[in-house]
């Protein structure tokens, strides 16, 4: 039994630790409509008064590999907005589907220069076809700040990048990365993408970014809005050039070099349809699990281990107790159940958070929460065991040998040799 009262009290702590960083992770991410003086406003409007203040230079970085069903929409939208030194370069990397020849329609309707293709062929050694297709738009671009924006991106209003260079600026941040609107999607869906947040939020020590240390750090493809200066201090795409993670590691890169970063949800303003479906989810999570832990096989064994202790121990706790009580007839120790307690609060409280921005049902999300970790579990093996069977990934039809993403993989701390501007 005592053993049994030690593990139920570790547990005591470890949920209220989870539940204390991920209450203030979810409070340092600011709702970006609010944020940008959008309350109110009927989506898609943008006919409010115009932001004060001349802005600076502005160019988008679109990559889209076969994104036929979206590029357009994606495009349209940018050029919709109303921003006077904007330009848009979308980079065209190796499509079969016919996005190429939307693209070259869409320029030649376009009026004016805001809009360049680049339809690029052939990709070098040593590159993931993401990361030099960013690469290829980052030298093209002229701007004094550079948005990177994934093929399958729509921004709702119509003034969004006026607003949201406008807030970068005036806040003097350096990197500004928006979590898109993934709507609309099924309750498993949506307990997944929510488990993975979490993951996401710790991992990144979001929970400190107001503190503004050179570590942690994030950044989300579908909208990750760089400070050119800051972005060619830590060499722009070159030291990721061979990393799944892409995205991500540019955030922390630019944290751990002294950029100042702050994350936002773009719910209404910034859509972006992941995957359609938890299980396309999980498939979708297959070339960048695995490199999400440095391709150690070691850390996700223990990283499984935590997660289903963590998860399923307070309940496990509880049940142990009271079996060992009742054949000698004894009260069932409170204590044993004060993990399965709190771990409810706090899996409520983060739903019903939750669910007030994106709807669903707070407590039948709650109820798969269990479900949603076991899926995320199953999608971390099945990354790491397809990478190691095929000896790489293979991602938008381009084979890449495992040794090579070793060696290319940016580890926590790369950003620290970087100076401080």
């Amino acid at each position: 039994m005592s053993a049994l009262a030690c593990f139920a009290a570790l547990l005591l702590v470890a949920w209220s630790l989870l539940g204390l960083l991920l209450g203030r992770a979810a409070r340092q991410i600011a709702v970006l409509r609010s944020a940008i003086g959008l309350d109110g406003c009927p989506a898609g409007a943008g006919s409010t008064p115009a932001v004060p203040g001349p802005l600076p230079s502005l160019s988008v970085v679109v990559t889209a590999r076969d994104e036929a069903e979206e590029i357009g929409t994606t495009v349209r939208r940018l050029l919709a907005q109303r921003y006077p030194a904007l330009e848009i370069i979308v980079v065209d990397d190796r499509s079969t589907d016919g996005t190429s020849e939307i693209l070259d329609r869409l320029g030649a309707g376009a009026s004016g220069s805001r809009l360049a293709t680049i339809h690029n062929r052939n990709l070098p050694r040593g590159w993931l076809g993401k990361c030099h297709a960013c690469h290829l738009g980052a030298l093209r671009a002229r701007g004094d700040w550079i948005l990177f924006l994934d093929g399958d991106v729509e921004l709702v209003a119509d003034d969004l990048l006026a607003r949201v260079v406008h807030l970068a600026t005036t806040r003097h941040l350096d990197h500004l990365a928006v979590i898109p609107d993934q709507r609309p999607v099924s309750a498993l869906q949506q307990a997944l993408l929510s488990v993975f947040a979490q993951m996401y939020l710790l991992a990144a020590r979001v929970y400190e970014m107001d503190r503004d240390k050179r570590r942690g750090g994030a950044g989300i493809g579908a909208f990750n809005l760089v400070r050119r200066s800051s972005y060619d201090r830590i060499g722009g795409h070159s030291l990721l050039k061979m990393d799944p993670t892409d995205d991500y590691a540019l955030g922390r890169l630019l944290k751990e070099s002294g950029a100042r970063q702050r994350l936002f949800d773009g719910v209404g303003l910034v859509r972006c349809r992941w995957h359609k479906g938890a299980l396309n989810v999980a498939r979708g999570l297959e070339k960048n699990l695995f490199a999400g832990i440095d391709y150690s096989v070691t850390e996700l064994v223990g990283f499984t281990v935590a997660s289903i202790l963590l998860v399923f121990g307070p309940l496990a706790a509880g049940i142990a107790a009271s079996a060992l009580a009742s054949p000698a007839g004894g009260a069932v120790p409170a204590a044993a159940w004060l993990p399965f307690l709190l771990q409810a609060v706090v899996i409520a409280w983060g739903f019903r958070r939750q669910s007030r921005r994106y709807g669903g049902s707070a407590a039948l999300l709650s109820l798969l929460y269990p479900v949603a970790v076991l899926v995320l579990l199953g999608a971390a093996w099945n990354s790491a065991l397809r990478t190691l069977v095929r000896g790489g990934i293979r991602w938008r039809d381009t084979f890449y040998p495992l040794a090579e993403l070793r060696a290319g993989r940016v580890r926590a701390g790369a950003g620290r040799r970087f100076g401080v501007l």
